[in-house]
C-alpha cells in the first residue's frame, strides 16, 4: 500500500466535464524514468527488483497529477494486484461521468484507502446460500 506520508495524492486543475469529453487527453498518464526513479528512491526500492511498476494513486482518468506526492511503486503482484486497482479506477471513472459520485470524492477515497474504496465500489459482501461465510462478487458496471 502506498505511504500517506509519501503519497498523499496529487490532482490537476480539471473538471469532470473535462474528463469525461471525448476530446480529453490525459497529460499525466506518461511517467518519466527520471521520476520512476525518484518514487523508488523515496520507498527504498530498486528500481530494478521487477516486483513494482510507478502508479498514480489517483489516476490519470480522475485527474491524477505526475506529481510525486501521486506517485508509488505498485506491487504486481500479491493480494491486492494492480488489476484490482485498475479496475477500481474504470469504475470510478464511470461512476464519475455518469453523475453518480462527485469527482472530488472519487479523488478522495482512492487517495485515502484504494483497498476500501475497490471493496465499496467494485464488490460487495454476499452471503452464500447455506448461510456461510460472505463471498465477494464483482458489480456489473452498467
Amino acid at each position: 500500500m502506498p505511504s500517506s506520508n509519501l503519497t498523499p495524492g496529487d490532482t490537476l486543475d480539471v473538471a469532470r466535464d473535462d474528463l469525461c469529453g471525448s476530446s480529453y487527453t490525459r497529460p499525466s498518464q506518461k511517467i518519466s524514468v527520471a521520476m520512476k526513479s525518484q518514487v523508488f528512491d523515496r520507498y527504498r526500492i530498486s528500481p530494478g527488483s521487477g516486483a513494482y511498476n510507478v502508479d498514480h494513486l489517483i489516476p490519470a482518468s480522475l485527474g491524477g497529477s505526475n506529481s510525486l506526492k501521486n506517485l508509488w511503486p505498485q506491487p504486481l503482484s500479491g493480494e491486492w494486484t494492480y488489476q484490482m486497482k485498475n479496475s477500481l479506477e474504470r469504475r470510478l471513472h464511470k461512476m464519475v461521468c455518469s453523475g453518480a459520485i462527485a469527482l472530488e470524492k472519487a479523488q478522495r477515497e482512492i487517495a485515502a484507502d484504494w483497498v476500501s474504496a475497490y471493496k465499496k465500489y467494485v464488490t460487495e459482501p454476499k452471503q452464500s446460500p447455506s448461510g456461510g461465510h460472505p463471498k465477494a462478487t464483482v458489480q456489473s458496471a452498467e
